[in-house]
């Protein structure tokens, strides 16, 4: 008898909490997701030269935001940071170049970060850059160790701005490291000679 009693107040209780929500017009779950697509508005893209993407964007209106922080993604699942902004660098209207992106599609978002902590995230656009996507490097700018991935044996030379050589590494394949201390701060450029292909490509490097 106890026992029925107790499944009978059960069910009741149920019928109430299901009855509320209802009433209130929300589901029981206390999750729902954000568009934040609209906190980041008008957020473009343009490619200048196939060797510069450049983003543009409106700043939001809340001022609790103190960074404005710019993410890149080659397959949109892993972003990494390209660029942070502090919040006196940030105007109404806001502009930012990519001076090295990478080879093939690249997925650009800006995350604005405030006093709470909790990030804001803006829509997704894409660039397209022409190029050899089987080589890439990073981090650029660069401290003291670059990093080159190649999916065919390659040779690499960096020279610096005046077209003096200043590294030369032969046949490199797979995943590498390069030690670039030795380098000033500056800029320079990786001449790569891809043996499977007999390309010859050139990129921008940044050594901090």
């Amino acid at each position: 008898m106890k026992k029925g009693v107790l499944v009978y107040l059960i069910c009741l209780l149920a019928h109430v909490c299901i009855a509320q929500d209802e009433a209130t017009g929300f589901p029981a779950a206390s999750v729902f997701a954000v568009d934040t697509s609209s906190f980041v508005t008008d957020l473009s893209l343009n490619i200048r030269d196939n060797s510069k993407v450049i983003l543009n964007w409106k700043q939001p209106e809340d001022t609790s935001f103190k960074f404005a922080v710019i993410e890149r993604s080659s397959g949109g699942r892993d972003f990494e940071v390209v660029a942070v902004l502090k919040q006196s660098d940030i105007k109404p209207d806001n502009d930012w170049v990519d001076d090295s992106p990478a080879k093939g599609r690249s997925l650009y978002r800006v995350r604005f970060s405030g006093k709470n902590g909790q990030p804001l995230y803006s829509k997704i656009v894409s660039a397209l850059i022409a190029g050899d996507i089987s080589f890439r490097f990073y981090p650029n700018p660069v401290d003291n160790i670059l990093i080159v991935r190649s999916e065919s044996t390659i040779d690499l030379q960096i020279v610096d701005g005046v077209g003096k050589l200043r590294l030369s590494v032969s046949n490199l394949a797979g995943l590498q490291t390069i030690n670039v201390s030795s380098l000033e701060k500056g800029i320079y450029f990786l001449r790569i000679n891809n043996h499977a292909t007999g390309l010859l490509t050139q990129d921008k490097l940044l050594k901090n």
